[in-house]
């Protein structure tokens, strides 16, 4: 059964994301102005409106990667570091008074899943396994 863990754990971090991102590209798709609402939402953050295809293009990508175990350590990295950015976002505007200190704490405990995966890539189920085990061949 511990066997399962390791892919179960690695897609269900990266489903966070993934399903995240096609919540928002649902949103852009079927809502007038939907983008620049978007765009709205990360300014009130603090955040540029260039920021938004790249954090769809982060959050889509990577994500699938992640699901698929293709690049695990190279994925875990980069969705870790944008973990962590929302961790210090989120916290900023919990400064300001915003109710948002719980949304943080849970980008920080992402974050921590993240880096865990990154350390111990080996979860089996992955792409990476299965092109090690054709190249051993």
């Amino acid at each position: 059964m511990e066997k399962f863990f390791g892919p179960i754990s690695r897609v269900l971090l990266a489903l966070i994301f993934f399903v995240s991102v096609l919540f928002i590209l649902n949103n852009i798709t079927t809502t007038p102005n939907g983008y620049s609402m978007y765009q709205d939402m990360l300014g009130a953050r603090g955040l540029p409106g260039i920021f938004a295809p790249i954090s769809i293009l982060i959050q889509f990508i990577i994500g699938l990667s992640l699901i698929l175990g293709h690049k695990i350590k190279i994925s875990a990295y980069i969705l870790s570091a944008y973990s962590l950015i929302w961790a210090i976002i989120y916290f900023v505007s919990a400064l300001g008074g915003q109710p948002l200190l719980l949304m943080s704490l849970q980008y920080l405990a992402i974050t921590g899943g993240l880096l865990n995966l990154a350390s111990n890539p080996d979860t089996g189920m992955s792409l990476d396994s299965y092109f090690a085990k054709k190249k051993k061949k």
